[in-house]
């Protein structure tokens, strides 16, 4: 990847955490190839709120398959592969987060968190000032000014 194609990890557009850089280094260190394991983080259709957020860990050689943190029972399988013409990589403590361009139009100012909690931990997406209203569940929300978005297909 060239230097061109990589965002820092605070831009203004999207804010990488430190915890959440440190659990993906650990998180990859479990796999075949740690250098090749990003964070894919994109926004999906559905969840309580219309919109859910996504995270899966994933390997640049899609190595053993195990890709999705959070199990998801029929969920499409993902592989490794980055698009340079939709992806945009954030590096934080050289780990990246990968989110396709669509998504991060909803998430644009955003805090990308790994949350460590009593009853649970995991990736989290803070203060997203595009969202008008989120569920407790907090990987679901509701977009503002919905009719001037464009459609998510």
């Amino acid at each position: 990847s060239s230097d061109d194609e990589l965002a820092p990890s605070t831009d203004g557009e999207l804010t990488i955490t430190s915890s959440c850089a440190a659990r993906i280094r650990q998180l990859a260190s479990t796999r075949p190839n740690p250098d090749r394991v990003y964070l894919r983080l994109y926004v999906d259709a559905g969840g309580c709120s219309g919109f859910q957020y996504k995270f899966l860990l994933l390997s640049e050689d899609n190595d053993d398959g195990t890709n999705n943190i959070e199990s998801q029972d029929d969920e499409e399988e993902e592989d490794g592969t980055i698009d340079p013409e939709e992806d945009i990589i954030f590096l934080k403590d050289g780990m990246r987060v990968v989110i396709d361009q669509t998504s991060l139009d909803l998430l644009r100012g955003s805090t990308i968190d790994y949350v460590q909690e009593m009853i649970r931990s995991s990736f989290a997406v803070v203060g997203n000032p595009q969202s008008e209203s989120a569920c407790g569940c907090g990987s679901s929300f509701a977009v503002k000014n919905f009719e001037s978005n464009p459609a998510m297909d």
